[in-house]
């Protein structure tokens, strides 16, 4: 999700966790998922900068397909 669609909207953003699906749901998708990876179909590319410019980073225009991870 584009980070201004956060910034944009009034929403609740809630997460999930272990538990959230079944062990058994999970095991049947994994073997999808590896040969997503293995295969190139997931990717992600990331761009690293530290978490005392995250102000900067909030504000900067996206480039598609590249997510900002904040470093300690």
């Amino acid at each position: 999700m584009p980070s201004v669609a956060l910034r944009s909207a009034n929403f609740g953003l809630q997460g999930n966790g272990q538990g959230a699906v079944s062990t058994r749901a999970y095991l049947a998708e994994l073997p999808s998922l590896i040969e997503e990876i293995d295969g190139g179909g997931i990717a992600v590319t990331a761009r690293t900068m530290p978490l005392a410019d995250v102000g900067t980073a909030w504000t900067e225009p996206e480039v598609p397909g590249v997510r900002t991870v904040l470093t300690p």
